[in-house]
């Protein structure tokens, strides 16, 4: 946008690169926190995790609807998977058909148009290496990014189901639970220190992924607004990318 965007005479063109540019920044922002949060939180994540298995139920699990759990994870986690997948295809294919199209339409002149509005140290317009070479390095960075949101949305899903298996299965024993029965008030004791216990490890996950929570918030929100500005401006293209 510096190079090419800011000397746009057109105030809508002017804008809409503008905001597409912002947009970018914002999305990369996002992808650096996810980078930045797994990479710092390793040693915390891998010692929650390990209290997770300790704790998983083993015993009465009458009580602990772990399939249904289970099932529910693995179904949002394949269409957090395919839904990244498609816009990653589509975000990185689209330089591509466009310039197959333009191709095989004399009418139209080849742009060699990147994802996105980027400065590269070597020649892109009207060298095919050179475009080539762009569009191969923003769609290895964009997928080391897609990687670690991939990464980072399954571990708040796994995280999140492994706690309300536990809180569903101590509310089922409770239920369950005879007051009447001798040795009850042990089983409640037991209930009451694991859950206070489940309580510790859930402060836990929103320490760890507070930062996360933050960052995507306030990035995509930024984004989000970002791209509405292109919307209104009929800059379509921009705005679906």
């Amino acid at each position: 946008w510096y190079c090419n965007g800011r000397l746009a005479t057109e105030t809508g063109t002017f804008v809409a690169q503008l905001s597409e540019m912002c947009s970018s920044f914002c999305l990369t922002f996002v992808g650096f926190c996810n980078v930045y949060a797994i990479s710092t939180n390793r040693n915390q994540i891998e010692t929650l995790l390990e209290e997770l298995h300790q704790i998983y139920p083993r015993y009465r699990k009458n009580h602990y609807r772990c399939q249904h759990y289970f099932d529910m994870a693995m179904t949002i986690m394949r269409i957090e998977f395919l839904f990244y997948m498609t816009l990653y295809v589509y975000y990185n294919g689209a330089p591509l058909w466009v310039l197959i199209w333009e191709h095989l339409h004399e009418e139209y002149d080849l742009s060699f148009k990147t994802q996105t509005n980027t400065w590269f140290p070597w020649k892109v317009h009207g060298s095919a290496l050179g475009f080539g070479l762009a569009v191969l390095s923003i769609a290895v960075g964009s997928f080391v990014g897609v990687g670690f949101s991939i990464v980072t949305q399954n571990l708040i899903c796994l995280l999140t189901f492994q706690l309300k298996l536990h809180y569903d299965g101590i509310s089922s024993q409770l239920v369950s639970l005879d007051c009447c029965r001798p040795g009850a008030h042990k089983e409640l004791s037991i209930l009451i220190a694991h859950h206070s216990r489940i309580l510790q490890l859930g402060d836990q996950v929103n320490d760890i992924m507070n930062f996360v929570f933050g960052s995507s918030l306030v990035g995509a929100t930024i984004a989000i607004c970002m791209s509405s500005v292109s919307i209104m401006l009929l800059d379509l293209a921009s705005a679906f990318k």
